[in-house]
């Protein structure tokens, strides 16, 4: 008598998958977002250091202090590491570097290299000879005027975002007072007032994606983020047309344009 061979039964579940396949199906882990969060953390905290070894550095520039250079026409090797070093700066921090240079009894202007003023004794404030009155600390930061508006011309141009924001952005430029750029035609003009409404769109699309980012625990890199665009219209306002109505002379004991039938007008005949 020929016997078949049984199969082994089979199961109507689904076979569990690997727990590196679940891993891997469930996304980002709590120790992945901890991870990167570390990282952006320890960026910032990268160039923080950066900028305070830049702002030590440039507390006792220039380098090049003799003959033929001078503040007003610095030596160009000086002029290239200032603006590599403070181009990262935020307005608070080129504040630090002004007191920093000070400290040093040097002009706070970064490529000036003669002493600061110093007024001798007095109050707070003094009076100068064009009969203006000042703060003396405000004097006695620069060695003159000019290096004064040299500095406040830098200032100006530093911008208060976060410099982690502004890192990987390579069109930050910063211009000394003195420079003089070569003449550009109206369509030069026109591309370079473009590119800075795009380094400004850049920089706002660079901020929304770091904060979505941080807050989901998502790939800075692989953040795709669709913006839906909103127009706001104001919606016209039509004028009430004027009305013919003519008033009658007993109009006035209308009420909300009904006439009680009780009320009649005085009789004014004696």
């Amino acid at each position: 008598m020929a016997t078949h061979s049984q199969q082994p039964p089979k199961g109507i579940l689904k076979p569990r998958a690997s727990p590196a396949a679940q891993a891997f199906s469930a996304g980002p882990t709590a120790r992945d977002v901890a991870i990167q969060h570390a990282q952006i953390l320890q960026h910032r905290k990268d160039l923080e250091a950066q900028i305070l070894d830049s702002l030590i550095l440039l507390s006792e520039y220039p380098r090049h202090r003799a003959a033929p250079y001078s503040a007003a026409d610095p030596a160009p090797a000086d002029v290239a590491d200032f603006k590599h070093h403070v181009r990262l700066f935020q307005p608070s921090d080129y504040d630090d570097l002004l007191i920093e240079r000070n400290c040093n009894d040097l002009c706070a202007y970064t490529l000036c290299g003669r002493p600061r003023r110093q007024l001798g004794p007095g109050g707070e404030w003094k009076i100068m000879p064009s009969g203006d009155i000042v703060r003396r600390k405000d004097v006695e930061m620069w060695c003159s005027q000019m290096c004064a508006k040299r500095a406040l011309y830098v200032k100006v141009q530093l911008n208060e975002t976060a410099a982690w924001e502004r890192a990987g952005i390579p069109d930050i430029e910063i211009d000394l007072f003195e420079e003089t750029r070569p003449a550009e035609s109206e369509a030069d003009r026109t591309a370079r007032e473009l590119g800075k409404l795009k380094l400004e769109d850049e920089r706002q699309a660079a901020r929304d994606a770091a904060a979505l980012a941080m807050e989901r625990g998502d790939s800075l890199s692989n953040l795709n983020q669709n913006m839906a665009k909103i127009t706001l219209k104001e919606k016209d306002v039509v004028p009430p047309k004027a009305s013919n109505v003519v008033f009658g002379d007993d109009d006035h004991l209308l009420v909300e344009g009904y006439k009680s039938k009780h009320a009649t007008t005085p009789n004014t005949g004696r």
